[in-house]
């Protein structure tokens, strides 16, 4: 597994992180379950092979993703970097930030968060959830008290938002989309990097769009055997990007994508 320091933290986190918001659920009388053992053996094969990034958030896989990924932390929690986001759309007053940081402790079984995302912002969320009300103060306060390590947040806007975000210099890691087909956000990486930020990218495979477009496979050179594989190398190959997250969803492609991703 290849490494790459996160930002100014100094940390050394795996290019190939996990992305806990694809785990295999089965539907019961109409609700939807995820298969909890098969979804911790699927974790614990990352961490085996050298992964030591994973990413949940509040309402993924059915509000359930933050158990499992609590339950599979057992045993290496000292070796992993746990990332999560707060629900930022749900804030309807400043304390909601401590409400929901402690529900998530408690779901993930753990006393502190490595890296605790804004969830989703935008400019609109930015202005009218997080400046509105105070929650820069909140979260620096949960980072004082060793409730969380590093500020950070995800992101869906434009790249002139994003710079307006990181421009507030509170922040340590990035999380935005990144892709072949969606390059919007390079230079803002760039430019997170280079203020020291952590650089986290979403979607490497385009969300399985990447495996529809056919005609690359006429272009891709022998020895990288699929379309998947040429999106995780193409993401791997920028170096403003410190860890990818690809949400895998069985164990065959936990092994694929850490081949890929200790190779070259």
């Amino acid at each position: 597994m290849k490494y790459r320091i996160f930002g100014n933290t100094g940390i050394k986190v795996s290019i190939l992180g996990f992305g806990a918001m694809r785990l295999p659920e089965e539907e019961i009388n109409g609700k939807y379950y995820v298969k909890e053992k098969e979804s911790i053996e699927m974790i614990n094969t990352a961490f085996k092979l050298g992964v030591n990034y994973i990413d949940t958030a509040y309402p993924y896989c059915h509000n359930q993703s933050e158990f499992i990924v609590g339950k599979a932390l057992k045993g290496w929690r000292d070796k992993v970097y746990l990332s999560t986001k707060m629900p930022t759309w749900m804030v309807e007053k400043s304390s909601d930030y401590r409400r929901f940081l402690e529900e998530q402790l408690k779901k993930l079984n753990v006393d502190y968060i490595d890296f605790y995302h804004f969830h989703a912002l935008d400019d609109d969320r930015f202005k009218n959830k997080v400046l509105k009300y105070n929650l820069l103060n909140e979260a620096q306060k949960a980072k004082d008290e060793g409730l969380i390590k590093h500020i950070s947040f995800s992101f869906h806007d434009t790249p002139d938002v994003m710079k307006k975000i990181i421009d507030t210099d509170i922040f340590e890691s990035v999380l935005c989309q990144y892709n072949l087909l969606d390059r919007i956000n390079e230079k803002s990486m760039a430019y997170a990097k280079k203020k020291g930020l952590g650089v986290t990218v979403m979607g490497p495979v385009g969300g399985g769009r990447i495996t529809a477009l056919g005609f690359l496979k006429d272009s891709i050179e022998e020895r990288i055997r699929s379309l998947p594989e040429l999106a995780l190398i193409f993401v791997f190959s920028n170096k403003d990007v410190s860890v990818a997250l690809s949400g895998m969803e069985n164990i065959n492609m936990v092994k694929e994508n850490a081949k890929i991703a200790s190779s070259g």
